[in-house]
C-alpha cells in the first residue's frame, strides 16, 4: 500500500515537473549561440530545481513512510521551491577591478504572474483556517442501515479530520507564502545575468514564474489533501447519506481535481525555456 501511494503521490509529480525542467533548462538545435553568461544560467537551472526536487521526493517518502501520505505531494513541491531559491542564490556576484552599475527599481510584481500569486493566497487562506474549522463543525452522524434491506447494520458517527492532519497541511501552506516572499525578493536583487538586458529581464521572469508555479503546487495541494480528508466527515453510507453522502463525493472529486490543477500549473508555470536563442540570418 505504501509503495502505490510513493508511486502516485511522489513519482507522478517527480516524473511532470523533471520533465518540465528538462523542457526549461534545455538549449536546443542553436546551443552553440548560447552566451557563457546564459549557459550558466541554464546550468545552475537544471542542477538546483532537479536536486530540490530529488530531496522533495525523498521527503515525500518519508512523510508516506510515517503514515502521512497527504504531506507528500506537497513537500515535494516545497523541495523544487528550494531547488529555485538555490538557483537564484548561487548566481555569481560581479567582481573585477572596474566595474559600472546603473541603478534601477525592480518590484517582484514584474517577474510573478498576478493570477498565480492570488490563487496561492486564496488557498493559503482556506488551508489556514481548516483546522478551526474541522475543530468547530459538529460531527455527523447516522442511524442503522441496511445495504440490502435485509441485513441490518449499526449506525456510527463520523469524524473531521484531526489537529495531526490539517495542523500539518496549514503550516506547509504558511510556510509556502513565506517561501515565496523569499523567492521574489531574492529575484529582484540578483546580479546581472545577463549582458543583453532583454534576455536579463526574460530569465528573471521565467525564474519568477517557475518559483511562483512550486508556490501554487504547494497551496492547492494542501487544500487539496483538506479536501479530501475532509470527505470522511461525511462519508455516510449511500442508502442513508443523501445531503451527506453527496458532499462527500463532491470533496473527493474537488480535491482531485485541485491535485491535478496543482501539478499542471506548476509544470506549465516552470516548464518555460530559460534561454532561447533568436534565429539570426547569414
Amino acid at each position: 500500500m505504501r509503495a502505490a501511494l510513493a508511486v502516485v503521490y511522489v513519482g507522478v509529480p517527480l516524473l511532470l515537473v523533471g520533465a518540465s525542467i528538462w523542457w526549461a533548462t534545455r538549449r536546443g538545435r542553436q546551443a552553440s549561440g548560447l552566451s557563457s553568461s546564459a549557459d550558466g544560467v541554464v546550468q545552475r537551472a537544471r542542477r538546483h530545481r532537479g536536486v530540490g526536487l530529488g530531496l522533495g521526493a525523498m521527503a515525500g517518502v518519508v512523510s508516506i513512510w510515517f503514515t502521512h501520505g497527504e504531506l507528500a505531494p506537497a513537500l515535494v513541491a516545497i523541495g523544487y521551491l528550494f531547488g529555485v531559491l538555490g538557483e537564484v542564490l548561487a548566481v555569481p556576484v560581479p567582481s573585477g577591478t572596474l566595474r559600472t552599475a546603473t541603478l534601477e527599481t525592480r518590484e517582484a510584481w514584474r517577474y510573478l504572474p498576478r493570477w498565480a500569486v492570488w490563487v496561492a493566497v486564496a488557498m493559503a487562506v482556506i488551508s489556514l483556517v481548516a483546522p478551526v474549522l474541522f475543530a468547530a463543525l459538529p460531527r455527523v452522524s447516522y442511524g442503522p442501515w441496511s445495504p440490502d434491506g435485509v441485513d441490518v447494520l449499526p449506525g456510527g458517527t463520523l469524524s473531521w479530520p484531526s489537529v495531526g492532519t490539517s495542523v500539518p497541511l496549514a503550516a506547509i501552506a504558511a510556510f509556502g507564502v513565506v517561501a515565496a516572499g523569499v523567492v521574489a525578493r531574492r529575484v529582484t536583487l540578483l546580479p546581472p545575468v545577463s549582458s543583453d538586458p532583454v534576455m536579463d529581464e526574460q530569465i528573471r521572469r521565467r525564474i519568477g514564474r517557475a518559483g511562483a508555479g512550486a508556490v501554487l503546487g504547494i497551496e492547492l495541494l494542501a487544500v487539496a489533501a483538506s479536501a479530501i480528508a475532509a470527505s470522511g466527515g461525511l462519508a455516510v453510507p449511500q442508502p442513508v447519506g443523501g445531503a451527506d453522502y453527496l458532499a462527500s463525493r463532491i470533496l473527493i472529486w474537488t480535491g482531485l481535481f485541485l491535485a491535478a490543477s496543482a501539478v499542471a500549473g506548476w509544470c506549465a508555470l516552470g516548464s518555460r525555456r530559460l534561454a532561447r536563442v533568436p534565429t539570426t540570418s547569414a
